[in-house]
């Protein structure tokens, strides 16, 4: 399984759970929270969510260092700045709200549990390496940041 790590793309990942999710929800559907309602708490997640995709994007442009997660060790820079000092991982972030919102506006359950798996895959496949390439490359100066910002919120 280790040689997952890195391997796949987050956006990949995230699609192949957005299918999950659509799946699930061609099952059965829960409709506590009626259609119009879901929608716009799914349009306000997925406005979230883009807002912080790009603000980490321009973070990591304004820092010029890689945004390819897949290679930490082209990593140039920390950033720490911007949306960087509310959270350590703001694309993966956008990520998940991204997932709930399709589960919200599909009223899927089902969704819920794979945005939790899609958590999970990111913790163990993504983040936990990328955390051991920064923290082998930038030391102590990683270790602070780590220990101010937390992985999510």
């Amino acid at each position: 399984m280790n040689r997952l790590k890195l391997k796949i793309p987050p956006p990949i990942v995230g699609i192949l759970f957005a299918v999950m999710i659509w799946l699930l929800s061609k099952g059965q559907t829960v409709q506590f929270i009626d259609q119009e309602n879901r929608q716009i708490i799914a349009l306000l997640l997925l406005a979230i969510a883009g807002t912080i995709d790009v603000w980490a994007i321009l973070s990591f442009r304004s820092a010029k260092t890689t945004i390819d997660p897949r290679y930490p060790h082209k990593t140039s820079s920390i950033v720490s700045h911007g949306i960087y000092t509310l959270t350590r991982n703001p694309m993966y972030l956008g990520l998940v709200l991204i997932l709930l919102s399709l589960s919200i506006y599909l009223g899927t359950l089902w969704g819920l549990l794979c945005v939790l798996a899609f958590i999970l895959y990111m913790n163990k496949f993504q983040i936990e390496a990328e955390e051991a390439y920064l923290e082998k490359q930038f030391g102590s100066l990683y270790l602070s940041y780590k220990s101010r910002v937390r992985r999510w919120v």
